[in-house]
């Protein structure tokens, strides 16, 4: 990173600021001998405001904590508030202000932009820490420290989480023969292993040949996380453990891709999905006219019960609809789930380490991260948040929660996102038959190979 002078700091964070604002929120006990200040960076996200508010709110409980040792040290928390209109965005903007300097002693940021920080030096590492802070950090679900760490340690807090999966039609499965035990043990045979992706492709191929329903599996018509699903089914992870960087398996990503050309093929994936619109492609799912849906768990809560009137009771819900893992590959194999934790971060150059882990500690709370879950629709961090009865009335999210046993990340890693770009493309020329499994496969390590760093090829 270059070192700019204070002049041009200055002018790029009024740029960066410049038609969004920056709110100060601030916590202060009634006396305070010595006030610690920590900046925390967020986002302006109205999809999730108590990312940033329950930072504020645990610095009330860290001050009587302080109060209560005896410590002349309150805390002030400042939110600097981002404009930016997604993660990258955001996560790119940061990594400027860190590089001349200015970084803030707290962020919150996408997962997969961890190691980016952290390879400048920008983090503070939290092995440590988390250790010694069990009533903290100690039930976080074990699967979502994955999300945090980099080659060499954990350097974030998962903040939430979310849960991919395949929506079904039981009424279609059960208009094209299948009987209701055949149905209902779906859930259950993908979590074990027993169900396959090909399997999918038969059932839903029967339920085109059987009923009136025009399509069997519907799919994200842009680039995405929830087809990785099916890419993490047949072993790809996208991440060398070693190094870090992209890892691109040839053999794997024609495996991968050979399940959506035998889809198309077999006129369950239509021809035209990526040219779709989203919300023609929940359409036809809610109302109907399709098997599965490969989407998330927050659909239902946003779109599903307010718009198409699906059943909001439990037991109403799963007498017609349901949701599965991703089938492994082969029988006997892994099932498959993803996940986008929002996540937590230190800046190394902080004053106060000690402080900021504590503050973020209070603020993963399970009262407060419930607080956040059941208004924007989001899996809790802890298992203790189940027996929140907000969020055991908040069923989707309870029932889900049980995904984060198995569930994979997208790489911690910057460049995903444009690899993410590369593999959506190949998709998209499998669907409209312009490219075979193995042609989408060379297409993604040339392209990928050729745009990005030390891309690892197998």
């Amino acid at each position: 990173m270059n070192h700019w002078n204070s002049g041009t700091a200055a002018a790029l964070l009024s740029a960066i600021l410049m038609g969004g604002s920056a709110a100060v929120f601030t916590t202060m006990p009634a006396y305070a001998q010595e006030t610690v200040k920590l900046e925390l960076w967020s986002r302006q996200d109205p999809s999730g405001p108590l990312r940033a508010g329950n930072v504020v709110k645990a610095a009330e409980r860290l001050n009587k904590e302080l109060e209560a040792e005896g410590s002349p040290k309150r805390v002030e928390v400042a939110v600097r508030e981002s404009p930016a209109k997604g993660f990258d965005d955001d996560a790119l903007q940061l990594l400027k202000v860190f590089g001349i300097d200015q970084g803030p002693d707290m962020f919150i940021a996408a997962h997969e932009w961890v190691c980016a920080f952290q390879e400048d030096g920008f983090l503070l590492k939290l092995d440590d820490y988390i250790a010694k802070y069990p009533q903290h950090f100690g039930t976080i679900f074990p699967s979502l420290w994955s999300s945090a760490k980099c080659p060499d340690g954990t350097y974030a807090i998962p903040q939430d989480a979310e849960a991919r999966m395949f929506f079904y039609n039981k009424k279609l499965l059960r208009e094209a023969g299948y009987d209701d035990a055949f149905v209902d043990a779906l859930p259950e045979r993908a979590l074990s292993g027993d169900l396959t992706m090909d399997e999918l492709i038969d059932i839903a191929k029967q339920v085109v040949d059987k009923t009136k329903a025009k399509y069997g599996i519907l799919h994200r018509p842009n680039k995405g996380p929830d087809y990785i699903m099916a890419f993490n089914a047949y072993g790809n992870d996208f991440v060398d453990p070693a190094s870090g960087n992209l890892l691109l398996e040839r053999d794997k990503l024609a495996a991968a891709f050979g399940w959506f050309e035998r889809a198309v093929k077999e006129g369950v994936i239509p021809a035209n999905n990526t040219a779709m619109e989203f919300d023609a492609l929940r359409k036809e799912f809610y109302t109907g006219n399709a098997a599965f849906w490969m989407y998330g768990i927050w659909d239902l809560g946003s779109v599903a019960f307010p718009t198409y009137g699906l059943p909001k009771d439990e037991k109403g819900f799963f007498a017609d609809w349901g949701w599965i893992a991703g089938p492994a590959a082969a029988k006997g194999g892994s099932p498959v789930s993803l996940t986008h934790p929002i996540v937590y971060a230190i800046s190394a150059s902080t004053k106060e380490p000690e402080l900021a882990v504590r503050l973020l500690g209070h603020a993963s709370a399970a009262d407060l991260n419930t607080d956040h879950a059941v208004t924007t629709t989001h899996i809790g961090i802890k298992p203790e948040q189940l027996e929140d009865p907000r969020y055991a009335e908040a069923w989707p999210l309870a029932k889900a929660t049980e995904l984060l046993k198995i569930t994979k990340f997208l790489p911690n890693n910057a460049q995903f996102g444009e690899l993410n770009g590369i593999i959506y493309a190949a998709i998209q020329g499998i669907e409209s038959g312009r490219l075979s499994a193995d042609d989408a496969a060379e297409f993604v390590i040339d392209e990928a190979s050729a745009s990005l760093e030390d891309v690892v090829v197998k």
